[in-house]
């Protein structure tokens, strides 16, 4: 074959091949790659078959050399799109907004720092899907009246032909009219109670109170004072009951209720009654008498230790536990021992020993101990117990402050949630309460339950109520 023949043949292949094998700039990285391997592949098996026809050998020798000149130049530019992509992902990974003061993405109320160049060299540039609430240099903030907005960033980086996008959503707080500190008060005088333990009332106390709230639910400060602290401590932790004969005795508290300059009062009056004599008191502990379980454990279903055994009853008996098999579960309940998943549950006897003075009785509980669970089981387990951890005042009904979304169940499964509207309450559990007049808002929190392969879901809806 004549030398400028095969000239000719390698110009003609190159120019058939040469708009794909060297063009970069369309299509995703991953494609473009794809699509230049191809080429590079397909060009480098036609020049070899044109060799193959070769028999000229200084032809050849110059065809051979093309070739590998070729094989080199797609080898180079392989290896150079690999470290460009390699660079953008990494500068992906890195890439943060930063925040000024105490903002985060979910209470945006300044304005926020945009980074323009990726530690590796990738050049960013970012747009904001709502510009006139947070512009795309994220300088110019402007907070809309009564409302809070979600806007999200979007970054596209670029380093030479290989590029990344990473968007980011952050929620632009409104401004609402704050309460004045009389409004505050107020509105925590109103809503302020004693929790009583048990199922003591203000009628009838017998034992600790369950909490006396130290804050308002809208930020007052509250400071409690018993008038008779040697029945009633003023922390409500402790609780002297007059001796049986001596009659009931009413205690009354006094809750200060403060913010800033303003203050108000409120009073509770509550009975304490009178101990039982020794034996009606044995026999009332006896009959009130119950083991705390773990999570959702029962007397059938004992999966971690107790989360307590009374030492003493409500009406002032001692009482000491024995377990029929401390081995599993102590006496105790802090120790527990379950059986291995292929072994069969075990039942332990909890005797509890109650005396008062010369009188005294005994109550026993039959407890299982269940086995250790499988995957399922154990998704099933935390599905179980999961709850939402309402700060003091909040229920699912009315939510005015952040709540606790648990990320690890008991059993070791892990769970992540999701808001049906992040800009009230978020994925992690903060809260941007309407605006007054705006009115309530309910948010579906989803909870996706997982471990080793085994998953399930689980909502709740709560009630944001508004400012």
């Amino acid at each position: 074959m004549k030398k400028w023949t095969v000239v000719m043949l390698v110009l003609t292949l190159f120019a058939f091949s040469g708009s794909s094998v060297f063009a970069h700039d369309r299509g995703s990285n991953d494609d473009k790659y794809d699509q230049q391997k191809q080429s590079c592949n397909q060009t480098a098996y036609l020049l070899n078959q044109v060799l193959l026809k070769t028999k000229n050998e200084k032809s050849r020798a110059l065809l051979t050399s093309l070739i590998a000149s070729f094989k080199a130049q797609c080898a180079t530019d392989s290896s150079a799109n690999s470290q460009n992509t390699q660079k953008v992902t990494d500068d992906k990974n890195a890439l943060a907004i930063q925040f000024l003061l105490q903002d985060n993405a979910n209470n945006v109320t300044l304005p926020v720092i945009l980074p323009l160049r990726g530690k590796n060299g990738s050049s960013i540039t970012w747009t904001s899907s709502n510009p006139l609430v947070l512009s795309n240099d994220g300088l110019n903030l402007k907070r809309q009246p009564q409302a809070d907005v979600a806007v999200d960033l979007t970054a596209v980086l670029k380093f030479n032909n290989a590029t990344a996008t990473k968007t980011f959503r952050v929620i632009v707080k409104g401004t609402y009219p704050q309460l004045t500190d009389a409004q505050r008060v107020a509105k925590d005088k109103d809503a302020l109670a004693i929790e009583f333990g048990g199922s003591d009332n203000g009628g009838s106390v017998t034992q600790p109170f369950k909490s006396l709230p130290a804050k308002g639910a809208n930020g007052s400060k509250v400071t409690w004072t018993s008038m008779s602290p040697s029945i009633i401590s003023s922390d409500g932790k402790t609780v002297n009951r007059p001796a049986n004969g001596n009659g009931d005795l009413n205690v009354v508290l006094t809750a200060l209720i403060q913010s800033g300059g303003a203050t108000e009062f409120k009073i509770f009056t509550v009975t304490v009654k009178q101990q039982l004599p020794a034996p009606q008191r044995v026999a009332a502990d006896k009959a009130a008498l119950q083991i705390d379980f773990g999570g959702s454990d029962s007397s059938g279903r004992v999966t971690r230790p107790l989360d307590g055994l009374p030492s003493r009853g409500v009406n002032g008996s001692s009482i000491t536990w024995v377990s029929s098999s401390p081995g599993v579960l102590s006496s105790d309940g802090k120790t527990l021992h379950r059986p291995a998943s292929n072994n069969a549950d075990i039942a332990v006897y909890m005797t509890a020993i109650i005396i008062s003075g010369t009188s005294s009785d005994t109550k026993i509980f039959n407890l299982t101990v269940k086995r250790e669970f499988n995957s399922p089981e154990k998704v099933a387990a935390d599905k179980t117990d999961l709850g939402i951890a309402y700060k003091s005042g909040d229920s699912s009904a009315s939510v005015t402050q952040s709540v606790g979304l648990p990320t690890k169940g008991y059993y070791g499964s892990t769970i992540v949630w999701y808001s049906g509207n992040a800009s009230v309450l978020s994925n992690s559990g903060a809260v941007h309460r309407p605006a007054h007049g705006q009115g309530d808002v309910k948010v579906t929190l989803t909870a996706v339950i997982s471990n080793s392969g085994s998953a399930d879901v689980r909502s709740f809806t709560v009630t944001v109520k508004q400012q």
